[in-house]
């Protein structure tokens, strides 16, 4: 018997003493390196084996850090002025999300009933949008119109979003799993909301957590209009009255801070989104009549920096470009003189664009993707637009009153995002797309929950 448990005990003996020479290394690491590091190490350990183990804590965990992580700039973007100041940036949610996904395959290559990316609508329009990025990019390097590292960094952040959207999609299989996500999604907005409000009386204009020095009002109030437009449409929609009473105390508290960054472009997508609402809501009257009585108050009692904001805009200088008979603002005119300098940069290369970074910056959607990936991209991205429309409208179709509601806020916000995008590169900017992604992987999640494909 001893004779014929030898064999049993050499493997054990070999991972014991493996085991053992691996803490003893990990020790002496440990008691070297500073204590940041170690501490960040087994927090990674942890989120790894959280996800691993429940695909839904790391969800919860990424959706939390989406606009509450620090950033880190790796490297300026080149050019001068503000083009130069715009560093390539890594967020910790850049490392939860690697490591959420990471943590996801592994959990796809153990559990086979997973299955690999499900199948949907938009998965066409994703890819062909990212293959173009990448191949104008890649001629652009090799044109010498783009530095690689920056080039190549900044499509994996514009991909980043879309690797949410398919962990979003193959996780979610049950109503409550979609509750709870979209939960913890409002819960983060409130606490924006309230940081905004903090914000305020310090006679700055709002911006989300860690976004630097001087902040970014732009990028906080596209992701207000995304908030606005979801939690109105869940106010407006759904009887149970704990999602109806919070989602309107959400959506009522998300336009002050809005109206205090003073981005235009954020107003802008405030005033799509509420026609947007208006028009497809069947609880339109009720909206019509909160929004008359918010216009009523505004006009009687409204900030003074708001009214100078609007003024602003139609005081022009000597050099300033005219619309008509009004002279706009020295801003508003930079950007109007950008877009027809882009304009003739994708006439030099009409179809693949300059590649990604390649033209310099541009802070306006539609004209920056135009030059940068040409019309081969472009045509992608009006696809995936419209195909994200189509999807959300067919959820706003369904019996549930939750998921019809979830598709009416996405209608909404899609409206207003594409209309702050006319000033803003907002359908590059990770801070609102990460939670536009994920919104839109629940949404896209409903179809199934309905019985539809």
């Amino acid at each position: 018997m001893p004779a014929a448990s030898t064999p049993l005990a050499a493997p054990k003996v070999a991972l014991a003493a493996a085991l053992t020479a691996s803490l003893i290394a990990l020790s002496f690491w440990i008691g070297d390196a500073p204590i940041h590091v170690p501490l960040l190490a087994i927090a990674a350990a942890i989120l790894f084996g959280a996800t691993f183990l429940h695909a839904q804590a790391g969800l919860v965990i990424l959706i939390l850090s989406m606009l509450l992580s620090p950033e880190i700039p790796l490297g300026g973007a080149g050019g001068s002025g503000l083009e130069g100041s715009r560093s390539v940036v890594l967020r910790t949610e850049d490392l939860v999300l690697l490591l959420v996904g990471v943590a996801w395959m592994a959990r796809m290559a153990i559990h086979k009933d997973l299955g690999a990316i499900r199948r949907t609508s938009l998965n066409a329009c994703i890819f062909a949008y990212g293959a173009a990025c990448l191949f104008s990019t890649l001629i652009g390097i090799e044109a010498a119109r783009v530095r690689p590292l920056v080039g190549l960094c900044y499509v994996a952040k514009y991909v980043e979003y879309f690797i949410i959207f398919f962990i979003t999609v193959n996780h979610v299989r049950a109503p409550e799993q979609l509750r709870r996500l979209l939960a913890a999604v409002l819960i983060t907005a409130g606490a924006i909301v309230l940081y905004a409000y903090w914000q305020i009386p310090l006679g700055m204009r709002p911006s989300a957590p860690f976004e630097g020095k001087e902040g970014e009002p732009n990028t906080l109030g596209g992701y207000l209009v995304l908030i606005f437009s979801v939690a109105c449409a869940i106010a407006l929609t759904v009887t149970e009255r704990r999602w109806r009473r919070w989602c309107a105390l959400l959506s009522a508290a998300a336009v002050p801070p809005l109206l205090a960054t003073l981005s235009r472009s954020s107003w802008l997508g405030l005033l799509a989104s509420l026609l947007a609402l208006l028009a497809l809501s069947p609880a339109r009257r009720q909206l019509a009549a909160a929004a008359i009585l918010a216009a009523t108050l505004l006009f009687f009692v409204h900030p003074q920096k708001v009214e100078d904001r609007i003024a602003y805009t139609f005081t022009g200088e000597k050099e300033s470009v005219s619309v008509g008979r009004v002279r706009l603002d020295p801003s508003s005119s930079a950007r109007l003189s950008s877009w027809g300098s882009a304009v003739k940069g994708f006439v030099e290369h009409p179809v693949v664009g300059w590649g990604v970074t390649g033209y310099g910056f541009l802070d306006a959607q539609y004209f920056r993707v135009l030059v940068e990936i040409g019309s081969i991209g472009f045509a992608s991205f009006v696809l995936m637009l419209l195909a994200c429309g189509r999807v959300f409208y067919r959820a706003f179709q369904t019996p549930d009153a939750l998921h019809r509601a979830l598709g009416l806020g996405m209608l909404a916000a899609l409206a207003g995002l594409m209309a702050h995008a006319v000033g803003t590169n907002t359908f590059l900017l990770i801070r609102i797309m990460e939670p536009f992604w994920l919104l839109t992987g629940l949404t896209i999640a409903t179809l199934p929950l309905e019985g539809r494909p």
